[in-house]
This record gives C-alpha cells, structure tokens and sequence, in this order.
C-alpha cells in the first residue's frame, strides 16, 4: 500500500495532456500526410531515446495496432476513384483504388504512432500516477477508473499469452530430422492454432474478468480504484501544458505545408 501511495503522487498531468494533443494533432493530419507521419514519428522516437527505451523497440510494440486496421480493409476495393488495378480473381472482380490504399495506409500510421505515445506513457509513469493525475484533472472517475483496469489487464493478458505459446511451443516440438510440412508449419496450420490459441485467450480473459467482479462485489466495491488523490503537483505543469499546445500547432502546420501523396 506505500508503494501505491508514493507511485500515485508523482504528477503525470503534462504527460497525459502532451499525449492526447500529439494524438489528437496526428488525428486530424489529412488523408496522404506521410511526410508528416514521418516527422512526428521521429519526435516520439526522440522522446522514447530519451526516456531509455529502444525506438526500434517502441516501434515493434506499437505494431500490435496493425491487425485491426484490417477493418478497413474494403475500402481498398470499394472506392471508384484513382483507379490502380483491376482484374478477376476467381468469379470476383476486383479493383484497387489509389484512393482507398492512401485511407487505409493513413489509418494505419495514425494507428500505429498513437499506441507507441500510450506505450510512451506507460513506460514514464506506473499506472497509480496516470489514474491520480486523470482525477486530478477532473475527468470522470469511470474514465480515470477503466484506464487503469485497462491498462493492468493488457499486460495479464500479455503474460497469459506468453504462458500459452511457450507452452505450445513445448507440446510442439519436432524430432530431428522432420520438416516444417511434417509438424505443421504451413500457414493454414499456423492460421488455424493462432485462431485457436486467440479464442481461448478471450475464454481466459472473460472468466477472469468474471472472476474479478464477483470478488469485487463481494468485498463492497464502488467501482472505483482507491489509489488515493494525487499529492504532488508539478509546479511546470503550465508551462508543460504550453508545451503540448505548442507541439498539437507544429504537428497541424506540418500537415498543411508538407507534401501530400
């Protein structure tokens, strides 16, 4: 409990602020900004150097966001205009526009840079002080209250995960002599244990979640985390904050004066 106490006065508030403003400018960056894209990844990279952490390594975590980019993937062949490619695949045909590619790719750079700013965070700040800065900020408890759960149970789930291919990897392992083909190394093989291993990793989570509620319950939880109030207070938060703002105005000028594509 002293540890969560001391953690929890550390003031993140600038960090949270200069967070939301770099993502929020790199929201509103247009369709096609890639230049743009690469300039304010290389300031985060520069943060993350200077906090200690691998950029390279920063940058491999933050494709974790990749995947669900794919829920994009139909405007790459529903847009008309720009026309790429064109051709029959199968009964189907298909169509590639160069403006659905530019959409696609942009949420991908805006996806991708975003999680690397919350790892970013993370990494400078335990999860007490991000929740008691949040509540010092007069956001709403539920919000203040979900960040912390979140971001505790991404990395039980990491570990969960982390448990489960080591131990298939032990269950999995192939005499000398066999081939990728003889135990299983072709892609729909892999596509089908990745699908396997990602259902139960949800079955996992949601008897655990369901596990951490009834025990909340049962100990007359008021849904929310009692991490205590944040006790010291940066004295440059306002110019820090000044910072952020400064930083949202470079990234929105970076936007309209480099190049589109």
């Amino acid at each position: 409990m002293n540890m969560l106490r001391e953690s929890s006065r550390s003031d993140a508030r600038a960090a949270i602020i200069t967070t939301l403003s770099v993502a929020l400018g790199i929201a509103l960056l247009p369709a096609g900004s890639y230049l743009a894209y690469v300039v304010v990844w290389f300031g985060v990279a520069t943060a993350a150097a200077l906090s200690g952490i691998a950029p390279l390594t920063l940058a491999r975590r933050g494709a974790i966001a990749l995947p669900f980019i794919l829920a994009a993937l139909p405007l790459l062949f529903t847009r008309s205009d720009e026309l790429l490619w064109s051709g029959t695949v199968g009964p189907a045909t298909l169509s590639v526009s160069g403006a659905g590619l530019r959409i696609l790719l942009t949420a991908a750079a805006k996806a991708w840079i975003s999680v690397q700013l919350a790892i970013l965070l993370v990494r400078q700040h335990p999860i007490e002080s991000i929740v008691g800065s949040l509540r010092a900020l007069r956001l709403p408890d539920a919000l203040a209250t979900g960040t912390g759960l979140t971001v505790r149970y991404l990395d039980l789930l990491r570990g969960e995960a982390s448990r489960m291919l080591r131990a298939r990897s032990a269950r999995s392992a192939s005499p000398l002599g066999t081939t990728r083909a003889q135990v299983g190394g072709t892609i729909p093989w892999r596509a089908r244990v990745t699908g396997n291993l990602t259902g139960a990793l949800f079955l996992r989570a949601y008897a655990r979640a369901t596990r951490v509620e009834e025990a909340a319950n049962a100990r007359g939880a008021t849904g929310s985390l009692s991490l205590g109030a944040l006790r010291e207070r940066d004295p440059r938060f306002g110019a820090k904050s000044g910072l952020a703002m400064v930083l949202f105005a470079l990234i929105a000028i970076a936007g309209a004066v480099l190049p589109r594509f």
